[in-house]
């Protein structure tokens, strides 16, 4: 019983911002969990905000996807700090369409704009190259350790293998790999490497 007292104290101050969001807002949150929870059948049928909380409790890197999502309330987020400490190595900025899912606790995503759905593994950076930043699509997963820069576009449907780099546009619809990264297969081929995507 005591147990369940400090969570419902812990969750207290992320479910008063959570509940204070715009409906636009909370439905990017709602999309990120939704992404968090895909791999898993836990949760299912329950409260969007049971859902939330347990991504809370359970992900640190989400709870960084939170504070993002509610940057415009500092205080709130102070307080929510307390209780539900985030990932230090995890560092996002930038417009970033719902379904963001980051699945590390070391992580730099700072694009200019993404699309719904950015999947980013261990250790991607996403920055600034000559002062400028990315523009990302809908459907992308970034694996472990890619590195992105530069104000170059990645299209829609594109899979980023671990390891490369890339500094030049990526169109759609495709499966990149290398240090430059270069194109290896249409995604439409592997429709259970899109279905890990979306």
């Amino acid at each position: 019983m005591k147990y369940l007292l400090v969570r419902q104290w812990r969750f207290l101050f992320a479910n008063l911002a959570y509940r204070l969001c715009d409906k636009d807002l909370r439905h990017k949150i709602d999309c990120d969990v939704s992404r968090y929870l895909k791999w898993t059948e836990k949760m299912k049928g329950v409260s969007n905000i049971q859902r939330f909380d347990y991504c809370l409790l359970d992900y640190v890197e989400f709870r960084n996807v939170f504070y993002y999502r509610i940057q415009h309330h500092p205080r709130l987020i102070a307080f929510c700090k307390i209780f539900l400490r985030p990932a230090d190595a995890v560092v996002i900025s930038g417009e970033i369409g719902e379904g963001l899912y980051i699945s590390h606790r070391v992580a730099t995503v700072c694009p200019m704009k993404a699309g719904k759905n950015l999947r980013i593994g261990p250790g991607v950076v996403i920055g600034k190259n000559r002062g400028k930043r990315p523009f990302i699509g809908d459907n992308v997963y970034i694996a472990a350790n890619a590195v992105v820069v530069g104000g170059i576009h990645i299209g829609d449907n594109v899979i980023v293998g671990a390891g490369s780099v890339v500094t030049k546009d990526l169109p759609s619809d495709g499966i990149y790999v290398g240090n430059p990264a270069r194109f290896i297969r249409n995604i439409n081929d592997s429709p259970e490497l899109l279905d890990e995507i979306m």
